[in-house]
């Protein structure tokens, strides 16, 4: 019997075992039909794969084909994967700090506004030093500033949870220096320093943000800020 062609699996032979045990397709005398496999024809499929070499290094190759990750491209992806979190972390990090500065800023904002309309309702002055010293800054304006979380810095690392206010105000005691009972028409520099961080280095170091009395809100050097409330707050 002369055979032209050995084919495996459906119209092939297939894997059992390692060697071959399917239909083999055999060209005889021209003629393309199928035959159940008989020991020659297993012989022949078995030579044709270069004996038992070859049986050896096809199941060896359709194992190597299962096999899963070693220990050592294991231990580069982690590799890989703890670099990329490096990389990440700060710039996260940088992200949510400068979310949590504007929300800040935004606070600012809103009680100094808060001061102003305080002081558009009691002739134009603003808190009086008895005022505070009775009740909190806060508990002042609350008929203009009822929400709790505008006094709360994100960035606060405990004063709020403590004094019920991340921030303070230009009440520094100096006749001078402050505006706690002051009129709104005496304070000649509108750039005044008027509320502040109560701490700094919150969102950066060295600075605290503020905001000044027509309502801009910044960050600034700490020192700066300190500097502008021992000035006086006539022109």
């Amino acid at each position: 019997m002369c055979y032209d062609s050995v084919g495996w699996g459906d119209g092939r032979v297939g894997g059992f075992g390692g060697c071959f045990g399917a239909v083999v397709e055999i060209r005889h005398l021209g003629t393309l039909a199928p035959w159940r496999c008989r020991a020659q024809d297993l012989k022949c499929a078995h030579d044709a794969l270069g004996g038992e070499g070859g049986c050896r290094t096809f199941a060896k190759r359709a194992e190597m084909g299962r096999r899963g990750f070693t220990v050592t491209e294991l231990l580069v992806v982690i590799g890989l994967v703890a670099v990329l979190i490096g990389l990440l972390l700060p710039v996260l990090n940088k992200a949510r700090s400068s979310s949590q500065s504007v929300t800040c800023l935004a606070n600012l904002r809103h009680i100094t506004l808060a001061f102003n309309l305080y002081a558009g309702a009691n002739r134009q002055q603003f808190p009086l030093p008895s005022d505070v010293s009775r009740q909190s800054w806060e508990s002042v304006l609350r008929t203009y500033l009822d929400a709790r979380e505008v006094y709360h810095c994100p960035s606060d690392g405990g004063v709020f949870d403590r004094y019920g206010s991340s921030y303070d105000w230009r009440d520094t005691g100096d006749p001078n220096t402050t505006a706690a009972g002051r009129y709104l028409g005496e304070i000649g520099r509108s750039n005044v320093v008027f509320t502040f961080d109560a701490l700094p280095d919150w969102h950066m170091r060295g600075r605290v943000n503020a905001a000044t009395l027509d309502g801009a809100a910044s960050s600034m050097r700490y020192q700066d800020c300190l500097r502008d409330l021992d000035m006086p707050i006539e022109k």
